[in-house]
């Protein structure tokens, strides 16, 4: 097998030459406490841990020596399609509302696509939008979200803030006609969700729920090579999401429409309905919740009448494999973690196995920012790929969920 930067640590340790080039440039990285850590994890990926250390530098030496090692088969994909806008006569705008990190993520993203201008910013924190303009170039300002969606030259407006702050300003851009990519969860509960939606449909204007996993290459040659029969019929679904959130994060609390269910959890759900193509007709599910009386550890089972079955989980109290399989009757494909945000899988099969590699072209966001341009390009009101009937029943979903926890927010 040959190896790469994207090769998983416990695939490197089965190769006794791999594992010598490891502890010539990271001593102690093949230990028993290492290895715990690691296992499930990209070279990549535990580069960047900070019980590692491991410079950019050591680990371009690393990698460069593991590309010699020969092996099986690997199929790079260096470059796949992208929407240029070229059916617009001027670059597509777009407002952000909520200078956050999740914002600044699809600024990069916008900022990297031919076509997309990061045009306003909007913070009820003038300080706020003031410094994320000058990290992202953005022409206006704003201190409040009403000036955003009032400036005629916003084309679509992206809401970014805490998950119980998206009703009101994609309510305000929608109601003003403006187009709106609204980040996942797309609110807090179904009713809320169902407004929105009923609100978009009136006045067509384009609607869409940012789950940019749906829109991640790699992920999206999972499903392809489902429907091919790569792996015969599919019978399981395997995903993780569990990762640990700060004791002082905004994520933990009631208020905010904290806990790992709306977070994570929403990742693995929509993965597995997605690779099944529709929700599942039983539910079982354990959640642990936390003090403060929002979900903290959960595992879910879904089943369908057709035979297909996904064992889900999720936390922000502990780490997990954030890995996905996928398993049929004559193969399976492994997901690289972060699964969410893939880069590389592999189909295992009679044939034997293929690693299958998309490098993202800017973020792993543009696909989604593409997704918009295309949707308007074409005059659609919503997205044939993330589709707000989709959206509003994941959110039914977790409602049930979240009352079979005991899960309550106060804006519910």
């Amino acid at each position: 097998m040959s190896f790469s930067e994207n090769t998983r640590i416990d695939e490197l340790l089965k190769s006794e030459d791999a594992k010598v080039i490891l502890e010539k440039h990271f001593p102690g990285i093949t230990s028993t406490t290492t290895i715990e850590l690691a296992t499930g994890f990209t070279l990549k990926a535990i580069s960047q841990f900070p019980q590692l250390s491991i410079t950019p530098e050591q680990l371009k030496e690393c990698v460069e020596d593991l590309a010699k090692i020969e092996g099986s088969e690997i199929e790079h994909i260096t470059s796949i399609q992208h929407y240029n806008g070229d059916g617009f006569k001027n670059a597509l705008k777009w407002g952000i509302i909520g200078p956050g990190s999740i914002a600044k993520k699809l600024a990069e993203a916008i900022n990297g696509t031919e076509g997309s201008e990061l045009y306003a910013i909007a913070s009820r924190s003038l300080d706020r939008a003031r410094t994320f303009s000058e990290e992202f170039h953005v022409e206006k300002v704003y201190g409040s979200y009403e000036e955003l969606v009032d400036d005629p030259a916003v084309d679509v407006v992206y809401i970014a803030n805490l998950h119980s702050q998206h009703y009101e300003p994609a309510k305000l851009a929608l109601e003003k006609g403006k187009a709106v990519l609204c980040e996942k969860p797309l609110t807090i509960n179904a009713v809320q969700a169902e407004e929105l939606i009923s609100i978009a449909r009136k006045k067509n204007v384009f609607f869409m729920e940012a789950m940019w996993m749906k829109f991640n290459p790699i992920l999206n040659k999972v499903k392809d090579l489902i429907n091919e029969g790569s792996i015969g019929r599919l019978k399981k679904i395997e995903a993780d999401f569990s990762v640990v959130f700060p004791p002082d994060s905004n994520r933990r609390l009631p208020e905010f429409g904290g806990g790992a269910l709306l977070d994570l959890g929403i990742y693995p759900i929509t993965f597995a309905n997605w690779m099944v193509g529709r929700s599942p007709d039983t539910i079982t599910s354990d959640c642990k919740r936390t003090s403060a009386g929002v979900d903290g550890t959960d595992s879910v089972t879904f089943e369908w009448k057709t035979g297909e079955k996904a064992e889900l989980s999720f936390g922000m109290d502990r780490l997990g494999t954030m890995s996905a399989k996928v398993i049929g009757t004559d193969g399976y494909i492994e997901v690289f973690p972060p699964f969410h945000c893939a880069k590389v899988i592999q189909l295992h099969h009679s044939q034997g196995v293929k690693e299958i590699s998309i490098p993202f072209g800017v973020n792993g966001y543009e696909y989604e920012v593409e997704e918009v341009m295309r949707c308007l390009n074409m005059g659609l009101s919503e997205s044939p790929v993330m589709q707000l009937q989709e959206t509003l029943e994941t959110m039914k979903l977790m409602d049930r969920l979240r009352s079979e926890w005991g899960v309550v927010y106060p804006c519910d």
